[in-house]
């Protein structure tokens, strides 16, 4: 196929979010684990023969949740529950909330009463990954969910099989990693806005098939050469939990920006490392986690959110930061004057923009992009 009908096999996609697990389980009478983004260990629930199905949030359902949660809880967890309460996660069979921060420790509990799964657990990350007990604690902890997955599969998961998934997940990496790699070099061969849908198309499609179509976009994106578009571009870097409304990569976009580099959940931060495929695979995951680079729920001493956005927008010669903060996401906000200081101190100007699913204005969020493009310069 050519790139554009790749690109827009993974739009539909994610569209049509419940096609491929639901195609997946009617053949092989599996079992789905979702996960809310994106922190767990996914190799672990592939290992176990299980389909690992990322959570990414709704536009629609808000008002179910608030009879459960308070509407000053999380843009993203209230979104993604909200699917549950609209019977569109039924395919599941199981879920794992990761505890990134104060709503994701407290949902689980409200999970299970309001919609309760066969397996359900919740994934103890150390919060403070510079002391030498993390290391121990977190290998510690993925045995235990190991552990919990072998109960709930009735036969043990062995280090080939999570080997054999860490393989996988990694190539998987090194595809998209890839295709971000000729986006930054010729912004005209992937859209900000396509780009960042592979990820999410990728959360919720086997990685078998996903890999096999990423592999046929790179090989089409590297055949079709430069694009004539793809000069004049204003280098951008966005920082945040993750990219929503997605619309925002549109309208940097036609405003002549290109986003070369970022810190989401569900963006760069998902893909930049792989995990090491030598040695005992649980200490592998968990040098992994430890090793990722910081977002708002995990700072760290040896590599501080503030001063890793400085030498990322830096690194990538970016005319500017934009930091994407969901309504009511505290860690960010906390982060955010720090972030944003040590940015203008190197001369790096910002734009913060608040957003929440299914409550952005799409044309006030369009109005302060144009402004800002407009005060860096525009297109080079």
């Amino acid at each position: 196929m050519a790139a554009a009908q790749l690109v827009d096999f993974f739009n539909k996609t994610i569209t049509e979010h419940d096609k491929f697990v639901t195609e997946w389980k009617n053949e092989s009478r599996g079992k789905v684990i979702g996960f809310l983004l994106t922190d767990v260990p996914e190799e672990l629930i592939h290992a176990a023969g299980f389909f690992p199905y990322g959570i990414c949030g709704s536009s629609s359902g808000q008002e179910r949740v608030d009879a459960h949660l308070q509407n000053w809880a999380c843009s993203l967890v209230r979104s993604s529950f909200a699917l549950a309460l609209q019977g569109k996660l039924d395919f599941l069979d199981g879920l794992i909330i990761p505890h990134t921060c104060d709503t994701t420790r407290m949902v689980s509990g409200i999970w299970k009463h309001a919609s309760p799964l066969p397996f359900m657990e919740n994934y103890l990350l150390p919060r403070q990954v510079d002391r030498p007990s993390a290391r121990p604690y977190l290998v510690g902890e993925l045995a235990r969910l190991k552990e919990r997955l072998e109960d709930y599969r009735g036969a043990a998961i062995t280090d080939d099989e999570i080997s054999n998934s860490i393989s996988l997940y990694n190539s998987n990496r090194k595809l998209l990693r890839r295709i971000f790699s000729l986006h930054e070099q010729n912004p005209g061969c992937i859209g900000n806005r396509d780009l960042y849908a592979l990820i999410r198309a990728g959360l919720i499609m086997p990685r078998e098939i996903l890999n096999d179509y990423l592999g046929q976009l790179v090989d089409a994106l590297e055949k079709d050469g430069p694009s004539s578009s793809a000069a004049n571009h204003t280098r951008l870097v966005i920082s945040g939990s993750v990219c929503e409304p997605p619309e925002i990569l549109d309208y940097l976009e036609h405003a002549g920006g290109t986003v070369v580099g970022d810190d989401l959940q569900n963006g760069w931060r998902y893909i930049e490392a792989d995990v090491r495929e030598t040695g005992d695979p649980l200490e592998a995951l968990a040098d992994y986690q430890i090793n990722r680079i910081p977002f708002a729920g995990y700072d760290t001493v040896r590599n501080p959110r503030r001063q890793f956005l400085v030498h990322l927008a830096q690194k990538k010669q970016a005319r500017g930061v934009i930091f994407l903060h969901l309504k009511n996401c505290e860690a960010e906000n906390y982060d955010y004057y720090d972030n944003m200081q040590a940015l203008k101190k190197m001369g790096i100007p910002t734009l913060r923009l608040e957003t929440e699913f299914g409550g952005s204005s799409l044309g006030q969020l369009n109005t302060r992009v144009q402004a800002f493009m407009e005060m860096v310069g525009g297109a080079d």
